[in-house]
């Protein structure tokens, strides 16, 4: 764990105060710095594995362990502090809080320097697009002349990150030249309140449709965890109108944020999409970029409104919109010059974005072309949505191929029997639907047996490398599987 760079270590009883917890001196002993002379920390985690020397440890009482257990083998790592909910009986100084997950976020941004006043941070929340969005905007940004940076799904173990390792990073950015950060913010870090203590220049809100509701209760639930990145924390709140959970927002919101920006996503019209990209005009401009499928209008438009949001001019927006590249995992083309299929490779993992894939592939095609669908549904997580995903296939795809999509604990069997429930009147092959549960069988099967000019979406991994068993977790990556079918596809007489 790195240092705060760029700032002077705080002392104990200044992080106390800044978070307004209850400074327990510790009772002496050789942890106690000579003279009475306040505790300094160098940075802070609340995994007791990743301690290193001087470091805040902080006791969060989880589901399934509580971080109280652990403080002594943090204090023997080098903890020099620990954030705590009951107090104990240890020989180093304590910040009392009630609640040491909430305490966790503003905690983590005193340590590094309150990072959020060091540099512009976007956060991006919604159901699908946040990816794409957050490069978009970073891109836009960039080209405008503002050094940028993105955190996201692509660069890190969770969507957000654990507060002490976002606002490390966050620091790490700001003292790195970056002016702005444009990070996505899961239903998860709001619930888990990984960004409590957070301050954004704008909050962006895609869309809201069926997913995660074996963590939510509920899409109310589910809401409600998005809707907090716009609770006062955001000072600009850029809104999906289109989306009925946006204009639910847009209503709500108003007396929380200091402006409210709407957005939909036929602000960018006039769509012309192909195999190189898509153009279309925004606010009475014309606009082109290389991002394939109808659907990225969408996030054109949301990165557009978003830069329009923060200042820059419309007429420069315009033109960094050229800057916008394909994001790998999302709609992302395995296909080369001499290939006779369109083969993208894309992270839909839900009813709605494999529905928005599937309709954009098809403008991609020839016109009598085919489109496949190979994809799964995640084992160990929400089965609810496993038949909506059969349904949203069985509407845009001529030919489904189920296969494993990280099955986990789960026989990979019933994980597609319960997808295929949705797909209508299809029983077999003879009706375009297959099953082929060795997913590198699965994509030679679409990308060996499809006409020429068709198009093949193999959905649900996107740029994951790795597939997950029960007992262990393999190397898989579906755009270079897909990418040595092809070659061999080429290479028949």
């Amino acid at each position: 764990m790195s240092t705060r760079s760029g700032t002077h270590p705080m002392s104990v009883p200044d992080v106390a105060t800044t978070i307004g917890g209850n400074y327990v001196p510790a009772p002496g002993g050789q942890r106690r710095p000579p003279g009475g002379e306040p505790v300094f920390v160098h940075g802070i985690t609340h995994d007791s594995r990743s301690v290193t020397p001087g470091a805040i440890f902080g006791c969060v009482v989880g589901r399934h362990h509580d971080g109280h257990r652990f403080a002594a083998e943090a204090i023997a790592a080098g903890a020099s502090a620990l954030l705590v909910s009951e107090i104990l009986e240890v020989d180093v100084p304590q910040i009392a809080v009630p609640d040491v997950r909430a305490a966790l976020g503003p905690a983590s941004a005193a340590v590094w320097g309150q990072p959020w006043k060091r540099c512009a941070v976007i956060g991006v929340t919604g159901t699908s697009g946040k990816t794409t969005v957050t490069h978009a905007i970073a891109a836009v940004a960039g080209a405008c002349g503002t050094p940028c940076e993105v955190m996201g799904t692509l660069d890190g173990t969770h969507t957000t990150p654990e507060a002490p390792e976002l606002c490390r990073r966050l620091s790490e950015a700001a003292d790195g030249g970056a002016e702005m950060v444009v990070m996505e913010v899961s239903s998860h870090a709001l619930a888990q309140r990984r960004v409590d203590g957070a301050s954004f220049v704008a909050g962006v809100f895609t869309n809201l449709s069926h997913e995660h509701l074996d963590f939510h209760e509920s899409m109310e639930d589910y809401f409600d965890a998005k809707s907090r990145l716009f609770d006062g924390r955001s000072q600009i709140a850029v809104l999906n109108v289109a989306d009925p959970w946006g204009r639910r927002l847009a209503s709500t919101v108003a007396g929380t944020t200091a402006s409210v920006i709407e957005w939909q996503p036929s602000d960018v019209d006039e769509v012309v999409v192909g195999a190189h990209g898509l153009s279309g005009r925004w606010r009475g401009r014309p606009v082109q970029c290389g991002l394939l499928g109808r659907l990225n209008a969408a996030n054109v438009s949301a990165a557009a409104a978003t830069a329009s949001a923060l200042g820059l001019d419309d007429d420069d927006v315009a033109a960094a919109i050229a800057a916008i590249a394909p994001v790998r995992g999302r709609l992302w083309p395995v296909t080369g010059p001499g290939d006779d299929v369109t083969v993208l490779v894309d992270y839909a993992h839900k009813p709605d974005a494999l529905a928005a894939a599937l309709a954009s592939a098809r403008e991609l095609g020839a016109p009598d072309a085919r489109v496949w669908a190979v994809f799964g549904a995640g084992g160990d997580r929400d089965r609810s949505k496993r038949p909506l995903m059969g349904t949203a296939a069985d509407r845009h795809a001529d030919v489904i191929v189920l296969t494993s999509d990280n099955p986990r604990s789960e026989d990979p069997a019933r994980i597609a029997a319960e997808i295929a429930e949705g797909a209508g009147d299809r029983r077999g092959a003879d009706d375009g639907l297959h099953v082929e549960l060795d997913r590198s069988r699965a994509i030679s099967l679409a990308v060996t047996s499809a006409r020429a000019g068709d198009v093949v979406v193999v959905a649900g991994k996107g740029h994951e490398t790795s597939q997950a068993t029960a007992d262990r977790s393999v190397p898989f990556d579906d755009a270079a599987v897909a990418a040595d079918w092809l070659r061999r596809r080429n290479a028949q007489p």
